[in-house]
């Protein structure tokens, strides 16, 4: 499976990355791919996004442009080819 994870807001400038490539050999599910995420660029990123094992509030994953928080939030499968986009929550003021 390929999978292409694109980063935005303060994620991108914390890690310095916009975009990489996940290869797996099996299906894997949204937290799995935030593992393989943090594996890749040997930082942590799931504790900027999930809090007590649910998605934070503000935060945005989406799969081909579509939230993961309609479909089964952090157990949803990712499929191959897919792009996988990454929004931390913002703040502002």
């Amino acid at each position: 499976m390929s999978i292409t994870v694109k980063i935005f807001a303060t994620l991108r400038l914390k890690f310095g990355i916009s975009e990489l490539s996940i290869e797996t050999e099996q299906e894997i599910n949204m937290i799995q791919l935030l593992e393989l995420v943090e594996t890749k660029i040997g930082a942590e990123i799931i504790p900027e996004l999930i809090e007590n094992d649910e998605i934070m509030v503000g935060t945005i994953l989406l799969i081909d442009g579509k939230n993961v928080l309609h479909a089964q939030h952090l157990k949803t499968i990712i499929p191959d080819n897919c792009v996988v986009s990454i929004f931390p929550p913002v703040g502002g003021g």
